[in-house]
């Protein structure tokens, strides 16, 4: 009875409990509910902000696009109406000039040298600046020949009393003149005696020059070799002797030398005879 009584007060302090959490699932179930509406309704006003926000940045794109549009259109009716007005200046300008090719062709026409308007517009311009050339070219010629003319006068005056100095200068000079002819006698004298000496030195030059060279010839091909040094190479020719000169002395040496040897042997063979 104890136990059934203990059992009972447990039921009922479960069925208070379980009350109890029934209430509180039901607040949490509706904490949960109202959770998930605030997020859903956060949610919708995100993309309506930036649904709005779009709009807004289009609308901005727009206006500008539209203010562009309307500068450039403003900007080309202005340009529309200057190049009117240029092409009414222009009509203007050909129907003025009209005269002027016909009268350009009528030239054309009555002078054969001409083949188009364009001809006589060069000729004229080429007359034109022929001309120009001409007036400027008479114009510095005119200031060049002033100038000239008074340059003449001063020279004219400098120059009297120029060749008075040099009348005074030329007495001297003759007779230094004299005095100079007196030593370039002498010296002619000098390099006539010196040219001779040259001269003979030269033929002498020449001579040994060809004695080399001929010397070298018989060098070579007494002792088989191919002439490589050109003729006017004396240097090369020079070595050349004296590695020949060089190379018969050593061998003249060589020769004494044994033929000493073979004396004193002939003298020993003698003596022990």
């Amino acid at each position: 009875m104890e136990a059934e009584e203990k059992l009972a007060a447990k039921r009922e302090e479960e069925a208070r409990n379980r009350a109890a959490m029934d209430i509180k699932w039901g607040e949490l179930r509706a904490k949960e509910l109202l959770k998930e509406s605030f997020i859903s309704f956060n949610k919708f006003i995100r993309e309506n902000q930036e649904k709005r926000d779009r709009a807004e940045r289009k609308m901005v794109a727009d206006e500008e696009a539209l203010e562009r549009k309307t500068r450039e259109t403003e900007a080309m009716r202005k340009r529309v109406e200057e190049m009117d007005e240029v092409r009414l200046m222009m009509e203007k300008q050909v129907k003025d000039y009209t005269i002027y090719e016909d009268y350009l062709m009528a030239v054309v026409r009555n002078y054969p040298e001409f083949k188009q308007p364009l001809d006589v517009l060069n000729r004229y311009e080429a007359l034109a600046a022929a001309k120009s050339t001409l007036a400027d070219r008479q114009e510095h010629d005119l200031e060049v020949l002033e100038d000239a003319r008074k340059e003449i006068a001063s020279l004219t005056e400098e120059k009297k009393l120029f060749i008075m100095g040099l009348n005074n200068k030329l007495a001297n000079l003759r007779w230094e003149y004299d005095q100079v002819r007196n030593r370039v006698i002498k010296w002619e004298l000098a390099l006539h005696r010196l040219k001779e000496t040259a001269a003979r030195r030269h033929v002498e030059l020449c001579h040994v020059k060809a004695a080399i060279y001929s010397l070298y010839i018989k060098i070579c091909k007494n002792k088989g070799l191919s002439i490589e040094v050109k003729p006017h190479d004396f240097e090369q020719q020079l070595v050349v002797i004296m590695r020949a000169l060089l190379e018969l002395k050593r061998i003249l040496r060589i020769a004494a030398k044994r033929s000493k040897e073979k004396g004193d042997a002939e003298s020993a063979r003698q003596s022990a005879c």
